[in-house]
């Protein structure tokens, strides 16, 4: 090999090390020579392109830094270098020095480079592959592809490793006797001649075991990173439908759960694998030493412990797919909590959720307990299987008649034989079969994700599907661009004769260039349309053609903008370019015609400002534009708008209309692309006044188009079908085309990446230090008796182990005194003993591990529901649900194992070396040598492992989010044809997770491995010191001997499991986070029992209110007053990122007003702050404009605490026009609305939040742009039946569409944070009661002209009849 002098790699590192700051200094300097070149590139002519690869969303550095180590493991590397871990432990003491020694905490930063041998990239495309070519994905397929297909090498590679150890380990056995036999005879010489073959022998286990044992951490880190890569790809080639129906939680609980376990279970299987070696040497040593087959008698004892753990792991695989689906119910109604908190807090349905996600948990835990008290079981008949069987195996021997006498030699290196055994065999078969049922469940669960057919929109007319896409063809036909024929669509694949189709025989033709609208009420089947032009649906009948050719995915290039926007939590830039190359130009247009350029120069960070995750920085209207400016970035051949115009007020609708779909589509797309076909823009609206605009209009009603054309092929026919709609639409149909105004381009200022902002914190940020506290803490969990009981019986099978080997070494001193019955009495009392012992032992430390993290559970669950609504503004969901799954899983199930394996390893140890300590006092300087070598490399190992386990633990929280954004997003992906975009992305975070994994791997592999090489060192000094001082007495040399042999074999894995407990200490720690969440304000206060019919009318206050969403954050709501009278109807209007919304967030508290500011807020007279949180939600009425359901039955939606009777359900139903609806299901009420988009459609979705509203009469009651997704007609149905059942209720709406509120009491106008107008609607439009027309200079005036002139006259004879009524 060609190798680099490693002290000159070590000074390479130091002297960049030094350089760094240096080269920091310059960059401010640089920042600002930056600036300036963007202002020169800003001012140039606008038609000079320029196209520029922008950073991924996954891993966006705010700079570039330079590598801390810029070397991978093993880079210019001796080979001894890397037979020794040299390699490895080198860059510990670099840790050490350059990063530990100075204070600091190991980060990602410090990570070396990942290796070409260590990257996924071709592992995974090959068992990609592999699984491709299976039709049927099977558990056994998968074994075969991880382990025999790509990583096969690094399999054989461990087998190796421990087949060697195997032999070596039973050749031990046999010159182990022979040392004993040799000093019994007095043969001095051939005893220290077989004591050096002793030595080497150990030498070549310890090599021979750690390369085993680390080739099996890198392959269980690459075959579980490939794992979740393989479900990723399969998810990312899902339809939403298919995903839906896959079960959301389930996958999250398979990638957070399942797989992360699998990490653990692919580590121990190859131990397992090579028992069969050691049972065919063990068997021939026994056959050899007991002269025949009596021999085998001990092989066969021990083996009596295989049924046993056969018969319990069988039970516990049945258990464990039990938990697992508990577990997957909780996760999922975990992340619906967090990721609808906003609404359930606003319900005060905290306790509802608390109680569904606790009676999960509970049988949950149940399972868990029978799981662990099973597996301690079979440890308590593995761990001590050596003595049990040694024992049942010299009674045999003894009063079988088959050996009168025995020598000491003959039955300690048998006992050594055995506790071989019971690690390879017993031990390792007991983790084998374990590991064997949680891969095979495992497996069989990834299988079935890996086997999900694709519900792909399929014809169920067996059409013949052509394949022929060839463009030519397809641009020189002329006929329609899209043809439907005779098209009924079905929001199911198993179609049956009495399936309802969702739309009906639908005809169409849709010619290139064309501009359609879709009009119709809620449930009539707008949004399903758009879905059979996305591919979304997974059946229909009829003909669907695209070019004249049957319709084929990826014919088009189809943009897409949603009812509720997918937004990334990434920057406003990256969030449009969706990963498209930078255009600047395109981009610049883009965002003007989509009107976000007002709004990002009011951002101090303009469109590098980071969005929070579901957009929570944005506004309703913000979040619809920024969807809009994603769609037109593509420069599609189809636009599919569905209703975003609904979103946003009036004059920015009417801009967006001209703007982007008028001109950018129509002009400068056009313009752009001369050489490809005109676009097509389908727009799905309730705003009427812009469908009559458009080329052609259909008209759909229960699924069937019952009109299209363009405006007068439909009028007579639409006056015949639904005479209210067809007035609607006369209204506001312009005689005169209006002037539209356009808005000038607003210059933006550049700003840096490197000064971009940062909502979203960092993980390492919020991480704590583990100190004692956090182990007092976590034992304060237990009972102080359970904890000394569980110490003082591990002291007492200790002392039990001891007194059995020493009876065994006195063996022979039990003959000569012909004593022999008494002998054996006492082995028999001491096994009893240590039985006895670590059975209360188990039973109580599973007992209190799980029951201590069941109450963690339960405290972090109710931390959560009262955490403050900014928590989750700043804390990704995947990283809170993380917490939830991958952590909470990590103790449910490795707790109890490592800290009983550190308990009795180093218990063990320390036992062992001080009978060692009595039997050879000069034994003790060798001790002092191991405690002190030992303790110092455990003081600095134990940080860099414990860190390096944090960080890696951490980065797995991004992975996950990264899976979960692209679940909540997958038609955008699918849509933008963005899959291998993101897959790259989630490779690329998964070489991370790799690296990060393998970089902890290897530090505890060295680790274990030098103190290894100190307990040899120590083991060989000790071997000669008792040969030289007591060859004469064979009953301390043959204990020393055995002591020796076996005392230093657990203790790296029970020091490193020391390690490991740490580790999970930092997941423990992280639970422990989320109870520490300083809550909200109280729920409940005393002044609650003070106010019982609180409140008492619907008068409400502002005065002088100010408000920020978080700390340091700018003020939102500055000085804001108004008073509302009980009763009255208010409109609440104004200007996206006003301030609207944010009213409604005080009013429920989850954002406080400021206090030093003098505001008060009242309700009733009543000031809220005196009153619990759930008191006022609770008696606050809200339908929000993204409508919640979640899973479970359409009763438990509308009636989660149970306070009402179906009678009452079904009248509130009734009532809101969802009755017959409902009644169509099977279920009725009892229906799961797991996948509610296939039950409810989005207007239908706010009806059920209406049906609430009725059922639970509040008096105060707010709309946040409740009816912005729903027809004119279902908005009139809403609006009338709230004034009907609530007209002595005080009625709050915030409004985008003006009609909605003209015949309000009150209008609200307000901008940037205060009211600038407050009156009845008609006196902010006119000046006198004898107007007839909007005459009066004002901000509300002004947004009722921008929505036309019929229909401003129209709001205006609205507001107008209201005032004279008055």
């Amino acid at each position: 090999m060609s190798e680099t002098n490693p002290q000159k790699k070590q000074d390479e590192i130091e002297l960049g090390l030094q350089t760094k700051d240096s080269d920091r200094n310059n960059q401010i300097l640089t920042v600002f020579n930056d600036q300036q070149d963007d202002q020169m590139q800003e001012e140039q002519p606008l038609n000079q392109q320029e196209y520029q690869e922008e950073p991924s969303m996954a891993s966006i550095p705010e700079e570039e830094e330079e590598m801390f180590y810029p070397y991978y493991h093993g880079q210019n590397s001796w080979l001894i270098s890397k037979l020794a871990f040299f390699h490895l432990t080198s860059y510990q003491l670099f840790l050490k020095k350059h990063v530990l020694d100075k204070g600091h905490k190991i980060g990602e930063k410090h990570l070396p480079k990942l290796s070409p041998w260590e990257d996924l990239q071709e592992t995974v495309k090959q068992c990609q592959t592999a699984v491709k070519q299976q039709k049927v994905v099977t558990c056994g397929n998968l074994v075969k592809i991880i382990f025999f297909g790509q990583l096969k090498w690094v399999c054989i590679g461990c087998f190796i490793g421990y087949v060697i150890e195997a032999i070596g380990r039973n050749v031990l056995s046999i010159v182990m006797s022979k040392v004993i036999t040799c000093a019994a005879e007095n043969d001095r010489e051939s005893a220290y001649n077989y004591a050096t073959l002793l030595v080497f022998l150990n030498l070549i286990c310890v090599f021979a075991r750690h390369h085993g044992y680390n080739l099996s951490m890198v392959f269980s880190s690459k075959a579980r990173m490939t794992l979740i890569n393989l479900v990723y790809v399969k998810l990312t080639d899902l339809s939403a439908y298919s995903i839906k129906e896959a079960n959301i939680g389930k996958i999250l609980n398979l990638v957070s759960g399942d797989i992360n376990y699998l990490e653990f279970v692919f580590i121990m299987i190859f131990q397992t694998s090579v028992c069969f070696i050691s049972m065919i040497f063990g068997a021939y040593i026994l056959w050899d030493r007991f002269n025949g087959p009596i021999g085998m008698i001990a092989l066969a004892i021990i083996f009596v412990a295989y049924p046993i753990q056969i018969v319990l792991q069988s039970f516990n695989s049945e258990t464990l797919k039990t938990s697992k689906q508990y577990q997957d119910q909780r996760l999922k109604l975990t992340n619906e909590l967090i990721e609808g908190i906003r609404l359930i807090k606003m319900y005060a349905w905290e306790q509802a959720f608390n109680k569904m996600i606790s009676i999960m948990r509970r049988e949950e835990y149940y399972c868990l307990l029978k799981i662990n008290f099973r597996t301690a079981t079979d440890r308590l008949f593995s761990l001590i299987s050596q003595v049990w069987s040694s024992f049942v195996f010299f009674i045999i021997l003894y009063y079988g008649g088959y050996r009168k006498t025995m020598s000491v030699a003959e039955m300690i290196s048998t006992i050594q034989l055995l506790t071989f055994f019971k690690i390879s065999c017993v031990f390792m078969v007991s983790y084998g079969i374990q590991s064997i049922i949680h891969i095979r469940v495992s497996f069989t669960r990834i299988a079935t994700v890996l086997n999900i057919l694709n519900s792909e929109m399929t014809s169920l007319d067996h059409i013949q599907l052509k394949s022929d896409n060839n463009n030519e063809k397809s641009q020189n036909f002329h006929g329609p661009r899209i043809q439907l024929k005779n098209f009924s669509s079905f929001w199911t694949g198993k179609v049956t004769e009495t399936t309802k189709p969702t739309l009906k025989n639908l005809t169409l033709d849709i010619q290139a260039g064309e501009a359609w609208a879709f009009i119709g009420r809620v449930g009539s089947g707008k949004s399903t349309l758009l879905s059979a032009f996305l591919y979304e649906i997974p059946a229909y009948k009829g003909s669907f053609k695209i070019d004249g050719q049957e319709a084929n995915k990826g014919n088009l290039i189809i943009a897409y903008v949603e009812q509720e926007p997918f937004i990334f939590p990434d920057t406003i830039r990256r969030n449009i370019l969706f990963g498209r190359p930078y255009d600047k130009v395109l981009y610049q247009k883009v965002l003007h015609a989509s009107q976000l350029e007002a709004d990002l120069t009011q951002m101090k960070f303009q469109d590098h400002t980071e969005i929070g995750e579901r957009g929570t920085t944005l506004s309703g209207g913000q979040k619809a534009r920024l969807s809009l400016a994603r769609a037109l970035y593509q420069q599609a051949d189809l636009y599919l708008f569905d209703d975003p115009l609904s979103a946003v007020d009036a004059s920015v609708a009417k801009n967006i209309f001209h703007m982007a779909i008028k001109e950018f589509i129509f002009q400068f797309q056009v313009q752009r692309n001369p050489q490809k076909k005109k676009p097509i823009v389908i727009l799905v609206t309730h705003q009427v006044q812009y469908a009559v605009e458009c080329d052609k209009i259909g008209i759909l009603n229960d699924g069937e188009l019952i009109a299209q054309g363009c405006y007068d092929d439909i009028k007579q026919s639409l006056y015949m079908i639904n005479d209210e709609l067809a007035q609607q639409l006369n209204n506001t149909k312009e005689l005169k085309k209006q002037e539209f105004v356009r808005p000038q381009f607003q210059k933006r200022v550049k700003v840096r990446n490197s000064v971009a902002n940062n909502l979203i914190g960092k993980e390492a940020d919020q991480q704590q230090l583990i100190t004692i506290k956090t182990y007092i803490r976590y034992y304060k969990f237990w009972n102080i008796i359970v904890i000394i009981l569980v110490l003082c019986l591990e002291a007492g099978s200790e002392v039990c182990n001891n007194f059995y080997q020493r009876i065994i070494s006195l063996f022979e001193e039990y003959q000569q005194d012909n004593d022999i019955d008494n002998g054996y009495y006492l082995l028999g009392m001491l096994t009893l003993g240590l039985i006895l012992a670590n059975l209360i032992k188990y039973i109580l430390n599973t007992y209190s591990v799980l029951s201590s993290t069941q109450r963690i559970h339960q405290y972090m669950l109710k931390s959560l529901t009262l955490a403050p609504i900014s928590y989750f503004d700043v804390n990704p969901s995947g990283r809170i649900i993380n917490r939830f799954s991958n952590d909470l899983s990590l103790c449910d199930n490795q707790t109890n194992t490592v800290s009983l394996d550190v308990l009795e390893i180093v218990g063990n140890f320390f036992f062992a070396l001080v009978t060692l300590a009595i039997l050879q006092p000069y034994f003790l300087i060798m001790i002092l040598f191991i405690i002190i070598i030992d303790y110092y490399q455990f003081s600095y190992s134990k940080k860099i492992i414990s860190q390096l386990k944090e960080v890696e633990l951490m980065q797995r929280s991004p992975l996950f989010d990264f899976l979960k954004k692209t679940l909540g997003g997958v038609i955008q992906v699918r849509v933008y044809e963005q899959q291998e975009w993101f897959r790259k992305q989630f490779l690329d975070l998964s070489n991370k997770c790799n690296l990060n994994s393998l970089t902890y791997y290897y530090s505890s592999r060295a680790f274990g491995f030098n103190l290894d090489l100190v307990g040899f060192i120590a083991q060989t000094v000790g071997i000669y010191i008792f040969l030289k001082l007591d060859l004469n007495n064979v009953a301390v040399l043959s204990q020393g001997l055995l002591l020796l042999i076996t005392y230093n074999d657990g203790l790296q894995w029970g020091l490193r499991q020391l390690i490991t407990f740490e580790t999970q200490m930092n997941s423990y720690n992280r639970m422990f986070q989320i109870i520490d969440i300083v809550p909200e304000a109280p729920h409940y206060t005393k002044e609650d029992e003070q106010y019982p019919d609180f409140p008492k009318d619907g008068r409400v206050k502002f005065d002088n209110v100010f408000m920020r969403y978080r700390q340091n954050c700018d003020l939102v709501l500055k000085g804001l007053s108004f008073q509302i009278q009980s009763g009255e109807k208010i409109g609440c209007v104004g200007r996206t990122g006003a301030g609207k919304s944010s009213i409604l967030q005080v009013i429920f508290r989850m954002s406080e007003i400021e206090n030093d500011k003098e505001s008060t807020l009242q309700i009733s007279d009543l000031d809220i702050r005196k009153l619990g949180l759930h008191k006022l939600r609770s008696n606050i009425g809200i339908i929000p404009q993204s409508p919640f359901l979640f899973t479970g039955t359409i009763r438990r939606n509308l009636d989660p605490f149970d306070n009402f009777t179906d009678e009452q359900l079904w009248k509130a139903l009734e009532q809101t026009d969802l009755i017959n609806h409902v009644r169509a299901f099977q279920s009725g009420l009892q229906t799961d609305m797991s996948d509610v988009n296939s039950v409810f459609s989005v207007g239908q979705k706010q009806l059920i939040c209406l049906a609430r509203i009725i059922l639970q009469q509040k008096k105060i009651i707010v709309l946040d742009e409740a009816t912005a997704n729903v027809d004119m007609k279902t908005d009139d149905f809403i609006q009338d039946t709230l004034k009907k059942k609530f007209s002595d209720c005080t009625l709050i709406t915030i409004a985008h569409r003006l009609n909605t509120i003209a015949d309000y009491d009150k209008v609200m106008v307000v901008s940037e944070g205060q009211v600038i107008e407050f009156d009845t609607p008609f006196n902010l439009l006119a000046n006198s009661i004898n107007s007839t027309t909007v005459d009066k200079s004002t901000e509300f005036s002004r947004l009722v002209k921008n929505t036309g002139d019929q229909n401003s006259q129209a709001i205006f004879d609205i507001a107008k009849q209201k005032q004279i009524r008055m």
